[in-house]
C-alpha cells in the first residue's frame, strides 16, 4: 500500500523574504508562514501604517473598524491605524511566535520573533483583547 503524503501548500511572498502567506487549511483562512528559519529576536518586518482618527470610524463597527489596530489613544486624531504589509494576516495565538512593536515616530509596526521559528511554521501574535472565536 502506498503511503499518502500531503502536498505542500504554495506560500506567496517576495523573493528573498523569510515569510509569506498561504491558506491555513482551516476556518482561519489565510496566515503568515516562515519560508526560512528565523532566529529568536530577529526582526521579521517593519510595516508602515495609515493613521485613522477615532472620529473617522463608523459607530456601527463597519469597515474600516474591523481592519484597525489601536495606535496612539492619547493623541487626538491618531487613535487607530491600518497596518500594511503582513500584519493583518498574522493569526492570533495565546502562545504566539512573534511580538509587535509600535513606533509612532516612524509610523511603523515591527514584528520580532519571540523564539526560534522553523521554516513552515505559522507566525502568530496575541491579539491582547477578548477573542471572538474559539481558539481551540
Amino acid at each position: 500500500m502506498e503511503e499518502k503524503t500531503e502536498t505542500p501548500r504554495k506560500v506567496y511572498g517576495q523573493n528573498g523574504s523569510k515569510i509569506g502567506w498561504r491558506e491555513t487549511g482551516d476556518e482561519r483562512g489565510r496566515g503568515v508562514f516562515a519560508v526560512h528559519d528565523i532566529a529568536e529576536g530577529e526582526m521579521i518586518e517593519a510595516a508602515p501604517v495609515i493613521v485613522v482618527a477615532k472620529d473617522d470610524v463608523p459607530d456601527d463597527g463597519g469597515a474600516p473598524d474591523g481592519y484597525l489596530l489601536d495606535w496612539d489613544p492619547d493623541e487626538e486624531g491618531q487613535e487607530h491605524c491600518m497596518p500594511l504589509g503582513y500584519i493583518m494576516l498574522y493569526n492570533h495565538s495565546s502562545k504566539p511566535t512573534l511580538r509587535l512593536e509600535n513606533d509612532h515616530a516612524e509610523m511603523t509596526i515591527t514584528s520580532f520573533a519571540l523564539r526560534d521559528i522553523k521554516a513552515g511554521e505559522e507566525l502568530t501574535w496575541d491579539y491582547s483583547c477578548e477573542i471572538w472565536f474559539d481558539e481551540d
